[in-house]
């Protein structure tokens, strides 16, 4: 934590806190989308896309932000749609990063054992998340395609031993899994991995897809409930923390636990596609950038940082007003909870939801009076487009005047 880095979060969270729309402060967490390309075809996600060096991002956009934007930055998480490991010279960006003694983190499908790399990540204490959707082989390679569970734990074991071996925090280590009617039986079973691998925490977040699919978790929410439920206490048993990102349905939310007061991803956040446009949310990466706010190709980030786009979009976070054109970021306001936003404004982790802090991580109310897409505005009926989910003066008020929002 430099002196710079120090003033920049102090201002950050303080603008955040009065609900500032043009901030003199710097985003507190960077999000660099290396490359869209990947090495595994998940039906979740994509399907057998052949490789293109198209869909890399550029050297001289990575110059630009190292220069512009890691010496305020508290985080830089290397990842995006694609899978960073794979690019041959992964190990160098993590090398410029480490140079402007950022907190660094990845999230990785665990595919490719990069040893060299694990070892410089956890000598500078990184925090590395792979993702493991199941415990057992055959699940795996279904809702993991192309990978397999056991390079999944080649790759789990080599980091924890370069984690021991250069005393990082052992929670730097975690495991990530999308819940889906698919693997729902398998979440106790990916906890019990986690503590045979000596990880000492899998996060949870449900899968964000159609009600029509059947993989949905509204399919079937008692089934959900209990999993959720049986996978808290495994951990409890295992000694691993279970923490729940957002919630498997409306319905299953902790009502005051949910994203309160207003999200602050638009005021410390910034995603940079691996084409130089610049987003707000790690959570609206991929597709072909409808939720970015410009381009370092045209402007300068300071001019999309506080361009008209972005300041409109603060205002309507803090009205609770989402229009249309964002709206994924009323599914916030409903079923998210704080996932890892503590690293960066550390007042945060009383929003955590997790098996130690929650005796129960759900907490089942009537789903018929729960909408199931809550960003989708067909659904909102005389709540029209633009439905306030929290009252505009609680909101307001509660951004402007508490210190531990």
């Amino acid at each position: 934590m430099t002196e710079l880095r120090a003033r920049n979060q102090e201002l950050n969270i303080a603008e955040y806190q009065r609900g500032a729309t043009a901030l003199e402060s710097q985003p507190l967490a960077l999000f660099l989308e290396l490359t869209q390309n990947c090495n595994l075809s998940c039906p979740m996600c994509r399907f057998g896309e052949k490789y293109d060096p198209v869909l890399n991002m550029e050297q001289e956009v990575f110059d630009r932000l190292t220069e512009e934007l890691f010496p305020y930055a508290h985080l830089v998480d290397l990842r995006g749609w694609g899978e960073s490991t794979m690019l041959p010279k992964f190990g160098e960006f993590v090398a410029r990063a480490l140079q402007h003694r950022v907190q660094l983190r990845l999230v990785t499908n665990g595919m490719v054992n990069r040893k060299p790399v694990w070892d410089m990540m956890m000598r500078a204490h990184a925090v590395v998340m792979v993702s493991c959707d199941a415990a057992s082989p055959e699940l795996f390679a279904k809702l993991r395609a192309g990978g397999t569970l056991e390079r999944l734990v080649h790759t789990v074991r080599t980091l924890v031993e370069a984690r021991d071996r250069h005393g990082a925090p052992r929670d730097n280590i975690c495991l990530n899994a999308i819940a889906s009617m698919d693997n729902l039986d398998e979440l106790p079973d990916i906890v019990r991995l986690a503590a045979r691998l000596d990880v000492s925490t899998v996060v949870i977040h449900p899968i964000v897809t159609g009600l029509d699919d059947p993989s949905h978790l509204r399919n079937d929410l008692p089934r959900t409930q209990r999993a959720y439920e049986e996978a808290a206490e495994t951990g409890r048993r295992e000694g691993v923390v279970v923490q729940v990102g957002a919630a498997p349905d409306p319905s299953l939310a902790v009502p005051d636990m949910v994203r309160r007061p207003a999200c602050m991803h638009p005021w410390s956040y910034a995603y940079i596609r691996y084409d130089g446009a610049v987003g707000f949310c790690d959570h609206l990466i991929g597709g072909d950038g409808e939720y970015t706010l410009g381009s370092l190709r045209e402007n300068t980030f300071d001019e999309i940082w506080n361009g008209e786009k972005w300041q409109d979009l603060r205002r309507a976070h803090l009205s609770g007003n989402i229009p249309d054109e964002y709206l994924p970021c009323r599914y916030t306001y409903a079923q998210r909870y704080v996932d890892f936003e503590h690293l960066v404004h550390p007042d945060r982790i009383s929003g955590l939801v997790t098996s130690e802090t929650h005796d129960k991580v759900t907490l089942r109310r009537d789903p018929e009076l729960v909408p199931w897409a809550p960003w989708k505005s067909e659904e909102m009926g005389a709540a029209g487009g633009s439905p306030v989910l929290i009252p505009t003066s609680t909101l307001t008020d509660s951004l402007r005047e508490s210190k531990g929002a």
